[in-house]
């Protein structure tokens, strides 16, 4: 942004935020997509994708990073209605032979869960319901998550093109599976020296969610307690999205950090807007 003092257009370094992201690589390529949030793109030279959330007129500049079964090589983003869409291109090792795809990010707005896709590489099947889905060649030989009628099913690895379901369902997303990990910033006390030295037991975490399908968090990610969403839904149905607060009683443990740790390791929805731990000193 323009300084009146220095006379001129100065630009900070996004990079220093997460050094551990760019320390001894290079970015082989970027692109950025405008809507319905600020994302800049870039691909690391270790085949990595990393996002940069940014809005400088209200100081956020936030990174975070995608991995995935083989390494991306080029991004593009592509404005298609409402949403600008991230195309990229990803080597993959499939049934012994090394692949090349253009894979697209799905749309962010899902509606219901049964149309939520959240898997990698995937495809999604719709109409009568059935119990084999067929056409899977791009992930032969691959173990994938699936998600029937917005429920879980078992994973399975890929045949001939085909995966059997343990259950009738009218819409299937089949797709190489990832996990979703977030840790929070070590926790700052109300104290002279803001906790820094001071051991912390975090025993309560209250995490406010929107349009989500179920969590895991702990303190670190070797003990985790999951949050299951389904209430009162009648059988055979998914369970309800959660928007709002959701309350876990976590294993105790005495760190240094105070940090906690959340986990969606299924093919379902996980928006955390903020979280508030309950912290013995």
């Amino acid at each position: 942004g323009y300084n009146y003092s220095a006379g001129g257009y100065l630009s900070g370094d996004l990079c220093l935020r997460s050094a551990h992201l760019f320390d001894y690589k290079t970015i082989t390529d970027m692109t950025f997509s405008k809507s319905p949030m600020p994302l800049l793109w870039f691909v690391s030279s270790d085949g990595t994708l990393l996002g940069l959330t940014y809005i400088p007129e209200q100081q956020i500049g936030s990174w975070h990073r995608h991995t995935t079964d083989g390494r991306f090589e080029s991004v593009a983003s592509v404005a298609e209605g409402d949403e600008d869409h991230l195309y990229v291109v990803v080597q993959r090792t499939i049934n012994g032979q090394t692949k090349r795809y253009i894979e697209r990010m799905t749309e962010r707005r899902f509606g219901t869960l049964e149309n939520a896709f959240f898997v990698d590489c995937g495809g999604t099947y719709r109409g009568a319901p059935t119990l084999v889905v067929s056409g899977l060649d791009w992930l032969e030989g691959k173990e994938v998550h699936i998600l029937g009628d917005g429920a879980v099913r078992p994973p399975q690895v890929v045949k001939n093109g085909t995966v059997t379901l343990d259950a009738e369902a009218s819409i299937v997303h089949v797709g190489l599976p990832y996990t979703s990990d977030a840790k929070t910033l070590p926790a700052i006390l109300q104290s002279n020296d803001f906790g820094q030295g001071r051991q912390k037991n975090v025993s309560k975490v209250t995490v406010r969610t929107y349009q989500s399908a179920g969590l895991f968090a702990g303190s670190d990610f070797d003990d985790l307690v999951e949050y299951k969403p389904r209430t009162n839904e009648p059988p055979g149905t998914p369970p309800r999205l959660l928007n709002g607060d959701v309350q876990l009683d976590v294993y105790a443990k005495w760190t240094d950090s105070g940090s906690i740790c959340t986990r969606q390791a299924d093919p379902l929805p996980l928006t955390l807007l903020s979280a508030v731990l309950e912290i013995a000193v």
